[in-house]
């Protein structure tokens, strides 16, 4: 079997499941696999075209072959698991979130959020957003909290479009905040922010009134990203040629090659045929790597970067050698496996998930990393299915619907979490839980006992429909 053909089936498998999901309208452009699907095309099937020719001159036919199997089956596993696993009767079993929604909570921590964000991308300090190198340990821990401006946006644009009221001022509060928080995070050379700026905002804009985005919309916010993606990076590899200013960005702008979404996309001309270019700095080469390194020349790390999900919020007051856990196999890893001569403390590009579950385990860690994040995935996506017109779930489910994407194209499928979400979003949605599960029962307590006749009307209503949906 020629070694593409994986890669081919890849797509055909991917195209038939859209199809399928189209044709019998079950498709839903805010359900997680959608993201993980589209991470996985861009690595999976695009750079695994477009880096064909390295691949097998670097690490062979065989063993290219080899990953682009293990690309396939691994995908097949994913969505067995993602329909088969169980994950509705998890959901099932949850607790019911706060039907409450307080307006005057979001009054309270929606201006110092912006505030705080704004600070953390430079926009209210002298002098910019400084280099990491330029700060203490303290002043980086202070700065680290940029995306709570999105988060700020996403909260206003909720309490806008949420219920029959209209609250037109919080949903142009919210937009002006999330097009402010993809603007400087474009400034500031950072794709994956903007990326986050569009697709939390669409989410919101949308499941607010329990409506879906039609296919232009849909065709629209794809082509957004891609070209916030391109802006970002194109200021950040073309800034010194450019006033580091608005109007050197807008200037930058204005002058943008179209050609250079191609590049982004990994579907550009590339590099000079006749010279060789190593690709181990995407996502797919690094894949090729950990499957021609671990184990033969380096060690498995057997899940340990995982502990970083409960280490990362250990504060180094308390634990001073906290260490870096899964660090020292990932980097024994390049250093064995690299065409280039890598130190031991160099830092370097994301190698995706399945570079990240082959370094965890080979094939079994693959089988066990996909089948849990399948089932994380489908347990908060029929959450959110059950309890779509809740308020709280449509501020939490916007802000975190989009990490699917995250898991397939980063180091490894939690670093989304220990990286920015689980100190930037996670506190902010768990104390809107409590403030509203608060005011929820303060609510109930306070309000009068319906009539009973006045409650058997409305039970009715709610089994045939006509106050609501029906639990």
């Amino acid at each position: 079997m020629n070694e593409l053909t994986p890669v081919y089936l890849i797509a055909a498998t991917i195209l038939a499941y859209l199809a399928f999901h189209v044709l019998t309208r079950r498709f839903d452009p805010f359900a997680p696999v959608w993201l993980f699907l589209v991470g996985y095309v861009q690595v999976y099937i695009i750079q695994a075209l477009s880096y064909h020719d390295w691949a097998v001159i670097s690490r062979g036919v065989e063993l290219t072959a080899a990953a682009n199997m293990r690309a396939l089956w691994a995908l097949v596993w994913f969505l067995a698991v993602y329909h088969l696993g169980g994950g509705r009767l998890v959901a099932s079993v949850l607790r019911e979130p706060p039907r409450a929604w307080s307006t005057g909570a979001v009054n309270v921590l929606a201006p110092p959020m912006a505030i705080w964000g704004l600070f953390c991308a430079g926009v209210l300090s002298r002098g910019g957003q400084p280099s990491p190198e330029e700060l203490s340990p303290e002043e980086l821990i202070l700065r680290s909290f940029g995306f709570l401006l999105m988060v700020a946006a996403i909260m206003l644009v909720v309490t806008g479009r949420a219920g029959e009221k209209r609250r037109t001022g919080y949903l142009a509060a919210g937009l002006f905040t999330s097009a402010l928080f993809t603007a400087v995070w474009m400034f500031n050379g950072k794709r994956s922010p903007g990326i986050v700026g569009v697709l939390s905002t669409v989410c919101a804009f949308y499941v607010g009134k329990g409506k879906r985005p039609s296919w232009p919309v849909l065709f629209g916010t794809g082509l957004s990203a891609v070209l916030v993606v391109t802006l970002a990076l194109g200021w950040r590899n073309n800034a010194r040629k450019y006033e580091s200013s608005f109007g050197g960005f807008l200037q930058f702008a204005t002058e943008l090659d179209t050609a250079s979404m191609l590049e982004n996309l990994n579907i550009g001309d590339g590099d000079d045929p006749l010279e060789y270019v190593t690709q181990e700095s995407t996502e797919y080469g690094g894949f090729i790597l950990m499957m021609s390194t671990v184990p033969e020349k380096s060690d498995y790390d057997y899940g340990a970067n995982y502990l970083r999900v409960f280490s990362t919020f250990i504060p180094r007051i308390i634990w001073a050698d906290k260490p870096l856990f899964g660090r020292d196999a990932w980097r024994a890893a390049w250093v064995h496996g690299s065409e280039i001569v890598r130190e031991e403390d160099f830092t370097s590009p994301a190698i995706g998930i399945l570079g990240a579950t082959q370094l965890n385990g080979g094939a079994i860690g693959t089988l066990a990393v996909l089948a849990a994040l399948a089932m994380l995935q489908r347990t908060a996506y029929e959450y959110f299915r059950r309890h779509a017109d809740v308020p709280w779930v449509q501020f939490w489910w916007s802000m975190t619907y989009y990490v699917a994407w995250f898991m397939v194209v980063n180091d490894d499928p939690m670093v989304w979490f220990y990286y920015s979400w689980g100190f930037t979003t996670l506190p902010v949605v768990v104390l809107v839980w409590l403030v509203n599960r608060f005011a929820g029962s303060t609510a109930r307590a306070s309000a009068p006992a319906p009539a009973p006749a006045a409650a058997a009307v409305t039970a009715a209503g709610m089994r045939l429909g006509l106050g609501g949906a029906a639990r």
